[in-house]
């Protein structure tokens, strides 16, 4: 898997601020303004700050988590293996204690913000949530695509199987490099293509079954 190309331009990227620390509101939507980010700011009152429903990108948006908070936010995370927030999370931490650093990760923080913050720490907080995010969701896709072809791989057998019984092949390897050849000109891995042929012959004999028990009903 190649490395990711680390980002350290964060102009015209989102930041949505969830804190209700008055000298964080003060202190960091001007610094993330110099750095190009426009920030928007999410109290939490009675209830806690549900984002679950904003359409979150990786590329645009950052999020800033206050740990300090009495109900952390809702964030959403995507799906299958290695699941993460949508969007980069940065970490407030005022009280060091366990739970709330604990609290943060569950939240997806990939980097951490002391408080009272200070300018200057900004930009390396931010460098940090960034890339180690986008690595963590490089590794993730990597883990979802190994999983995908390690569930497709018993179509492999199936449709080697199939082809060595219909064209009378005594030698799976042949039957295996057709099959190989086949999936290339069509543009896709070996095992989907497999699973692709299963499939579509499984849909044939069905749509045939049914043919022919509509004719009968009809005789």
């Amino acid at each position: 898997m190649a490395p990711s190309r680390f980002v350290q331009n964060f102009s015209r990227r989102h930041a949505i601020l969830v804190s209700n620390d008055e000298r964080v509101s003060a202190t960091l939507p001007p610094t993330l303004a110099r750095l190009g980010l426009t920030v928007e700011h999410r109290a939490t009152g009675e209830e806690a700050v549900d984002l679950s429903q904003v359409p979150l990108q990786a590329e645009d948006h950052v999020v800033f988590v206050d740990g300090d908070l009495p109900r952390a936010p809702v964030l959403p995370f995507s799906a299958g293996p290695g699941s993460l927030p949508l969007a980069p999370v940065v970490g407030l931490v005022g009280v060091e204690a366990p739970s709330r650093l604990r609290s943060l990760m569950q939240a997806g923080a990939t980097a951490f913000l002391a408080k009272p913050v200070y300018g200057g720490s900004v930009f390396s907080a931010l460098y940090l949530a960034v890339n180690e995010f986008a690595q963590k969701a490089d590794l993730s896709g990597a883990l979802a695509a190994h999983e995908t072809r390690r569930r497709q791989r018993r179509y492999v057998i199936k449709a080697i199987l199939k082809l060595m019984r219909e064209r009378g092949l005594d030698d799976d390897d042949h039957a295996f490099a057709i099959l190989r050849r086949e999936s290339m000109q069509a543009r896709l891995s070996i095992e989907a293509y497999c699973q692709y042929v299963v499939q579509r012959s499984a849909a044939q004999s069905e749509s045939g079954a049914e043919t022919l028990v509509m004719t009968r009903s009809a005789e």
